[in-house]
């Protein structure tokens, strides 16, 4: 499962449905992007919490950046918070590395992938947590960079998250940094961003060590992203 988690923005109006709903499909690993630890709301990142409340042993977290203003409980913009993903797993995590993604001067955002290993069914498995930039042109440069990174290690992770690439333009990497990938939308049509009717989110797998047997995005009110949901088998 992956979910840009959208920080603490409405969040007493939405985690009951949040953990009813992974407590309903109750995934194996899930992958959040915007996560925060904003002490307005818990000492802890918020991905903490969901892991505790919903029984994932295992879970990581990996800021990007501090925030200098995020909202606190009474709505303001000025509470400190750090910024980044986290993954939660049923499954022993194995590694977890950041790895910071080209900074352009023309669009100044920081970005970061969280590269994480797990030991599940007696291997291990590279599981890629991504937040490339809000902005279609740079989010496909970090995909190139991304996937040319898998390249230079020699291996071939799934990789998840909030690409930030519109679902019309995901075909035209297919050629390119996703060659030998399928992508969810490949396998079933789903919107996981609502307000613009369209997705911006993807789970991504190698065709020679994995196949995707089912996808969805439940409509379920959890973040102004909808979770999306994959099963995943092995070769």
């Amino acid at each position: 499962m992956t979910l840009n988690l959208w920080g603490y923005h409405d969040w007493d109006n939405r985690t009951d449905n949040l953990l009813f709903l992974i407590d309903k499909e109750a995934p194996d690993c899930i992958a959040l992007q915007e996560v925060l630890t904003n002490h307005a709301f818990s000492d802890y990142p918020s991905s903490d919490f969901i892991a505790d409340t919903c029984g994932y042993a295992y879970r990581a977290f990996a800021p990007t950046y501090p925030r200098s203003n995020s909202k606190d409980r009474a709505g303001n913009r000025n509470q400190r918070a750090s910024y980044g993903q986290a993954f939660l797993s049923k499954h022993p995590i194995v590694t977890v590395e950041s790895y910071y993604l080209k900074l352009y001067p023309e669009h100044p955002e920081e970005n970061s992938v969280q590269l994480c290993k797990i030991a599940a069914a007696g291997r291990t498995i590279d599981i890629w947590n991504v937040h490339f930039a809000n902005h279609n042109l740079y989010a496909g440069r970090h995909l190139q960079e991304l996937m040319g990174l898998a390249e230079k290690r020699q291996i071939h992770p799934i990789v998840v998250g909030d690409f930030n690439i519109w679902a019309q333009d995901m075909p035209a990497y297919k050629q390119t940094a996703l060659r030998g990938y399928t992508y969810s939308t490949d396998v079933a049509s789903y919107i996981s961003l609502p307000a613009d009717g369209n997705t911006l989110d993807y789970i991504v797998i190698p065709t020679s060590l994995y196949t995707m047997h089912s996808v969805h995005s439940p409509d379920t009110y959890v973040s102004d992203h909808r979770a999306v949901l994959a099963t995943i088998g092995e070769r």
